[in-house]
């Protein structure tokens, strides 16, 4: 007797997988585009991020000829924005540095000693007798030069003459002001050569020292400087802090 043969069920043949071209290029691309544009504002830091973006950009742009086209697009714009974070976050830390360090010159108020100071931006340097007022109330005043003889023993040597300026210090602020801040002596010229500051022990010598000048009160000095022979144009820079403009005062000497 004879039995009839079961059929077997065969399953229809799989079609291959399709291989992935340069997947593993779009991921890297998407994962350096993430950390430049995260890293972009960390100063120093974002030196080597940008790097490792533009790098990521160059694997993005290859991947774009591959399968994961949308995933290549996402790293290559990633790191696009990750170098232009990077590039502005830098310009801007540039800009604030370059503030800290050179300041801007004759942006605070100026006015006759005594006098309120005038509420629009300084035109001019302020000269001897006026008055150079901060924005945060401090001000300063220098009254005209005064000449004055060295001793036997001033320094610098071989003066040929010598002036004398009384510095006023007027705290207007809220808060008690150091006059060790106070850069002064730092930035005097003659005659567009630098000044050198007079030490002496006699009538000549400077009375600068350091000292706390409270809310509301003043603090007077003096400083001598060595000058030429004959009159000629003086400036004094004062700066009470990094971060503020300089207070450049120009006269005759």
């Amino acid at each position: 007797m004879t039995y009839p043969t079961q059929s077997v069920y065969a399953p229809p043949p799989v079609a291959p997988r399709k291989p992935t071209r340069f997947g593993a290029l779009a991921w890297s691309a998407v994962i350096l585009g993430i950390v430049g544009v995260v890293c972009s504002w960390v100063i120093f830091l974002n030196n080597l991020t940008a790097i490792a973006a533009f790098v990521g950009l160059v694997l993005g742009v290859i991947a774009l000829f591959g399968t994961r086209k949308v995933l290549a697009a996402i790293g290559v714009v990633l790191c696009v924005a990750a170098i232009v974070f990077t590039v502005m976050a830098q310009q801007a830390t540039a800009k604030e540095l370059d503030n800290i360090l050179n300041g801007t010159t004759n942006q605070g108020q100026v006015g006759v000693a005594g006098e309120t100071p005038k509420q629009q931006a300084v035109t001019k340097p302020p000269t001897w007798g006026e008055r150079y007022t901060w924005e945060n109330g401090l001000s300063i005043e220098v009254a005209a030069p005064v000449a004055c003889t060295p001793g036997q023993y001033a320094a610098p040597a071989n003066i040929a003459r010598a002036v004398k300026f009384k510095v006023t210090i007027t705290n207007g602020t809220s808060t008690a002001f150091e006059t060790a801040l106070l850069t002064i002596g730092n930035d005097a010229q003659f005659n567009g050569q630098q000044a050198e500051r007079v030490f002496d022990s006699n009538g000549c010598g400077s009375t600068f020292d350091t000292a706390t000048v409270l809310p509301g009160k003043t603090y007077t000095y003096d400083v001598a400087y060595s000058v030429g022979k004959q009159p000629g144009e003086m400036q004094l820079v004062f700066e009470p802090s990094f971060k503020s403009d300089k207070a450049a005062f120009v006269g005759q000497a």
